[in-house]
């Protein structure tokens, strides 16, 4: 399995930017898929829960390179959200995986 973590200095969802204390793009390619699959795990500064649902992801990794992609909410606690892709990620590079 190859993978990749990117530190993230910036999110928003549907357009709407989230302030955050802390966020990793995961990104991992494993046998058998065409596609790498990746998580989005996100440390708010307002505790509001976000619905369950599917959306648009923009991110901005801490080196400026920009990851976009749709994802379902798997979970929305007390600010700690987690968001895994549900199709490609756009932004990522086959050499960024190791």
């Amino acid at each position: 399995m190859r993978h990749a973590r990117f530190d993230v200095a910036s999110l928003a969802i549907e357009q709407v930017a989230v302030p955050l204390r802390a966020a990793y793009l995961l990104v991992a390619e494993t046998d058998g898929t065409d596609v790498p699959q990746w998580e989005l795990v996100a440390y708010a500064l307002e505790p509001a829960p976000i619905a369950q649902g599917r959306y648009q992801v923009d991110v901005t990794a801490l080196d400026g390179r920009r990851f976009t992609g749709e994802a379902a909410l798997v979970r929305s606690v007390d600010g700690a959200h987690v968001l895994r892709g549900t199709g490609a990620l756009d932004g990522v590079l086959d050499d960024d995986l190791a």
